[in-house]
């Protein structure tokens, strides 16, 4: 095995002159090269998670807070207030994550801001998003096929360790259905999530979902801090907002 002095001889056989570090130098070589290891392993777990999500029948979608626009409202002022504070609060889960709801009618843009959040938020944690409606779909197709039940075991894991967690049309389903199989799906999701986000968006707010799930899962899931609730129920359904 050659040595350092093997290493140090044979460079300057070829005419190069090895650069001996002071200790300073080198402290400041180790302690970059160990942040730039850690920044790609960083992006390849958010790249993990990411590739995770499920978007259910619309498949991948992407937003960002410059694609809102307030104008093709009706009442614009009220859009404008609920994209600032949409953005107001993205900044501020990057210093403390919390759970946010968004909540009203269909078409209004709750899952735009949602995305355009979780965009922003990616650049400082692991991000995944979830559709509701496929998760719960997943369920039902793993009772008849392992494969699938192989697939729904890893999802689940992944959105228990994910440190921003999406949640779109949370409540969707009917209230048989909330109560047979999503509550139990949501209730093991539930304690794992404390400590990080999950952004909820529903057409229901509290009153509604709670005639379909537990307490014990609302209460977990749904922040009851007023500054981190949005309502679209002002807003027309607009789909493209």
């Amino acid at each position: 095995m050659n040595t350092t002095s093997d290493w140090v001889r044979e460079l300057r056989q070829r005419g190069l002159t090895p650069k001996t570090l002071t200790p300073e130098e080198r402290a400041e070589k180790e302690k970059t090269d160990a942040e730039r290891i850690t920044k790609a392993w960083q992006a390849q777990e958010r790249v993990k998670y990411q590739r995770m999500s499920l978007w259910g029948e619309t498949g991948t979608r992407s937003f960002e807070f410059e694609d809102w626009n307030p104008q093709i409202q009706r009442n614009e002022q009220t859009a404008r207030d609920i994209g600032n504070q949409a953005y107001a609060m993205t900044k501020e889960m990057r210093n403390g994550l919390f759970n946010v709801f968004l909540f009203g009618r269909a078409g209004a843009g709750k899952t735009s801001l949602a995305l355009a959040m979780m965009s922003r938020l990616s650049d400082s944690y692991t991000t995944m998003f979830v559709s509701v409606v496929e998760w719960r779909n997943l369920k039902f197709k793993s009772f008849k096929d392992n494969k699938v039940a192989e697939r729904l075991n890893l999802t689940e894991k992944f959105m228990r360790e994910v440190e921003v967690l999406v949640l779109d049309d949370f409540g969707k389903e009917t209230q048989a259905e909330a109560k047979e199989t999503v509550s139990s799906m949501l209730f093991e999701l539930a304690d794992a999530r404390r400590g990080k986000a999950t952004i909820i968006t529903s057409n229901d707010d509290l009153t509604g979902l709670a005639l379909k799930y537990d307490q014990a899962v609302l209460s977990r899931l749904i922040t009851k801090d007023i500054k981190h609730i949005i309502t679209t129920n002002k807003l027309d359904d607009v789909r493209k907002v």
